[in-house]
């Protein structure tokens, strides 16, 4: 375990006890101060990326998990080359993602794209209500990476509900719907709290995707954190540090959350 060790501490635990060192270094300056945090409470455009990064997060985790939980269980009802062909094209998909996924949106939904030449074509003008390089398209976008890797997260936990389980329900004429309400849905809690977070986390990080999309046009958390250490700007590593740790604390805050909710269910089971 050594090496694995000694890779974590270089690449993983020393560049985060420097960026935890540097958020408290003042612009330009030298010593302890919470100057960079305050700024993130004050400004006005650290605020916006903060609250479109939580907006475009939880909206595409949440759109994203209801999806993906539907095709889990396709993948789980059905056995054989079917359900081994959707996997294969699953675990495809899921590493589909930064400039091939940007230009495949471009080409099919852009200004120009396949898809919006068509409906112009029959008098439909998607630009009325669709645009591609706006908050809109980076939803869509960040809906569409969400779902292979919710479905392959989920795909296991559906090991959890027992057959013998439906058919006791369909003997007392319970509807499908009352079947996973009541009984399905809440026995595979925890893995949906766990991928909830899952899916969270990958969508607040992400900004390959976003720059080639939108640049700096919309300001994301991620993206904001970027251009601090590489924009075209003088370089502000204390404040993209400062900005790195509320990200992760945010993260934090989710995770915790959705761990409660599972010690929450977990109680609720036991004493039902």
């Amino acid at each position: 375990l050594l090496p694995f060790l000694a890779v974590a501490v270089l690449y993983e635990i020393v560049p985060l006890l420097s960026v935890i060192g540097n958020s408290f270094i003042p612009d330009g300056g030298s010593g302890f101060s919470l100057e960079n945090y305050e700024k993130i409470f004050t400004k006005l455009l650290y605020q916006k990326a903060i609250i479109n990064s939580l907006k475009i997060s939880l909206t595409s985790s949440l759109i994203g998990i209801v999806i993906a939980f539907l095709g889990a269980k396709a993948i789980h009802n059905h056995t054989g080359k079917l359900s081994t062909a959707f996997t294969t094209v699953l675990n495809m998909v899921s590493n589909f993602a930064g400039l091939p996924l940007y230009f495949s949106f471009v080409v099919i939904l852009g200004n120009t794209g396949i898809f919006v030449l068509a409906l112009r074509a029959i008098g439909i003008q998607l630009s009325t209500v669709f645009r591609l390089y706006s908050i809109q398209g980076l939803l869509l976008m960040f809906i569409y990476f969400q779902l292979p890797l919710g479905s392959l997260m989920l795909v296991p936990a559906f090991q959890a509900v027992d057959s013998s389980w439906k058919e006791a329900a369909e003997i007392l004429e319970a509807s499908p719907f009352h079947f996973w309400t009541r009984i399905g849905i809440p026995v595979m809690l925890p893995s949906l709290l766990d991928t909830f977070a899952l899916l969270f986390a990958n969508a607040i990080t992400a900004y390959a995707t976003v720059l080639l999309l939108v640049t700096t046009s919309i300001p994301l958390l991620p993206v904001k954190i970027t251009t601090m250490f590489t924009g075209e700007m003088t370089p502000q590593k204390e404040m993209g540090s400062a900005l790195a740790i509320w990200m992760i604390l945010i993260m934090l805050a989710v995770i915790c959350i959705c761990n409660l909710l599972k010690k929450l269910a977990c109680k609720g089971g036991e004493q039902v």
